[in-house]
């Protein structure tokens, strides 16, 4: 009867336990911990509520960074034009030439050094044309083998000069006889002391010329003292181009 009791007895423990979720193996030792499924649910589910969230927010941060840059870009694209705008505004342009002062100032002092070179490459010396010292006339011309009339013997000079500042510069040097043109050759020798020479500025200006300043240096080459000479530049307009009206060859 006892023994009967015994096993009723264990046979209930065993449903007891079953009913509060704890077992005990007792056959190797081991004990198993029950695992709460209510709060892995509830943490998953939070989880997946918050990374959508943090997703928006670095979203919307990156688009408040891009909009921003691209502000600032904008921004002092617009104040760099604007600064350069007014700045070529306050100078303005030399009458309707679509050039300013400084700009005209930087062109004359090409034309300037292109007109020395000029004039004295044909007015100061042979080596503007070639020449056939074998057939000459009167008054030691010398027959030119480079250019067959007048007109394409000045042509390289008048693009440089204008014609009507400087129609007679030829004057006694060229010759038509027999349908054949000649010259004088003649070479001249170069101002030693000769340094260089600066258009320092516009000193006038009208719809057919601008007029400018020019200060050239010597040094003389014995002693080494120093001089100026101060002298008119003037650019004519003629025949749709600007080309030199006054000018002082200055060596």
């Amino acid at each position: 009867m006892q023994k009967k009791m015994l096993a009723a007895c264990t046979a209930f423990c065993a449903l007891a336990a079953l009913m509060v979720g704890c077992t005990d193996v007792s056959g190797n030792g081991d004990s198993q911990t029950p695992v709460n499924m209510t709060a892995e649910t509830t943490a998953s589910e939070e989880a997946a509520e918050t990374q959508p969230a943090e997703t928006e927010t670095a979203a919307e941060d990156t688009e408040t960074i891009d909009t921003t840059a691209a502000g600032k870009t904008a921004d002092t694209t617009e104040t760099t034009a604007a600064v350069t705008a007014e700045a070529a505004a306050s100078q303005g342009t030399v009458g309707d030439t679509g050039m300013t002062e400084s700009e005209w100032v930087a062109q004359a002092q090409q034309m300037y050094e292109k007109a020395a070179q000029t004039y004295y490459t044909y007015l100061c010396s042979s080596s503007g044309f070639t020449y056939d010292t074998e057939d000459t006339i009167a008054d030691d011309y010398v027959r030119i083998t480079s250019c067959d009339t007048l007109e394409d013997a000045e042509a390289p000079y008048y693009a440089v000069f204008a014609k009507s500042a400087h129609a007679s510069d030829f004057d006694g040097m060229l010759e038509m006889s027999d349908d054949k043109l000649y010259g004088r050759m003649g070479d001249r020798g170069a101002d030693i002391s000769y340094v260089s020479s600066a258009v320092t500025a516009l000193t006038a200006s009208t719809s057919s010329q601008l007029t400018f300043a020019v200060t050239s240096s010597y040094e003389d080459p014995e002693d080494g003292s120093a001089s100026t000479k101060e002298d008119t530049f003037t650019l004519v307009l003629e025949d749709g181009s600007w080309r030199v009206g006054q000018f002082t060859m200055p060596y």
